[in-house]
Order: C-alpha cells, then structure tokens, then sequence
C-alpha cells in the first residue's frame, strides 16, 4: 500500500523571511457539515410527519379528492426525501447538494400551494370569507417555506462556495 499523495489548498503568499515563500492552508469551512446536519433532521422530520398523513380516515371525501390527498402526501414525502438527500450531499461538501436542496423546496413549495388552494376553495362553498383567508395562509406558508429551507441549502454555497466539490 503507498502513501497518499498530500494535497494542500490555499494560497502562495508573497516571499518571506529568508527569501523563501509562504504557503497560506486554509481549513474547509464547518457550514455544509452544519447546514447539512439541519437538512437531514427537517427532511427526516417531514417524512415522518407526511408519512403519517397515509393513516388519515377520509371516509367523508369524493373519490376525486382523496386521490387528490394522497398525490400531493406523496409529493411531500418525496420532498422531504429530497431534502434529506441533499444535506447527505452537503454534509459530504458536494455542491449538487444545493441544487437537490432547490429541487426539492420547489417540489415541496408546490405542494403546499396546491393543497391550499384546493382546501380554500372547498371551505369557499361554505364561507367565501374562511376560504379566501385559508388561501392566503398557505400561501404566506409556502413562501415563508421556500425562503427558509432554500436558505439552509444556499447558505453553505454562499459562505464559502469553494469548499464544496
């Protein structure tokens, strides 16, 4: 087995003392590892909070609208899987791990939107007033969702975008 061949990162800085030059090591910034970490546990947060949605009783529904619940259920747990996935990817200082993260606050993003403005215009039969507030909920929801989770994501990018592979 031969020894590894040492890789050094940073800069060559102007010549010292002696005549001799300067090498500057920079250490990888902690960030990706942290915002990472918050990724992994949000994500496995959602997956099991969505996951659970499977055992609602929707007995009172149409057929139309139940396969409507679990399209969009389905869709926030495949988003949260996303986000699990990228901080994996973050944790392991690769950058597709933004891009993972945006995908998956988009499909989540979505979701959110959609289910909505379906409960708001079913709650909108019953009381225009109920169901205009219900839509204008979930969508100050969704956009505080996409600025929040694309900030843990975006955040390792903007810190120190060099860090990541």
């Amino acid at each position: 087995m031969q020894p590894q061949d040492a890789q050094m990162m940073g800069q060559v800085a102007p010549a010292g003392a002696m005549g001799q030059q300067v090498i500057i090591v920079q250490n990888k910034s902690g960030g990706p590892k942290v915002f990472g970490i918050i990724a992994i546990v949000l994500g496995g947060i959602g997956v099991i909070l969505n996951g659970l949605n499977f055992t609602a009783d929707l007995g009172g529904l149409g057929g139309g609208l139940v396969a409507l619940y679990y399209l969009l259920t389905l869709l926030a747990v495949v988003s949260n899987g996303m986000f699990v996935y990228a901080g994996i990817l973050l944790f392991q200082y690769r950058k597709s791990g933004v891009w993972w993260g945006f995908g998956a606050v988009g499909v989540g993003v979505l979701s959110t939107v959609i289910i909505s403005l379906v409960i708001a215009s079913a709650l909108s039969e019953l009381d225009e007033g109920l169901g205009e507030a219900v839509a204008g909920f979930g969508l100050i929801s969704a956009g505080l969702q996409a600025v929040c989770c694309s900030a843990v994501v975006a955040l390792p990018l903007l810190m120190n975008g060099a860090d990541l592979d």
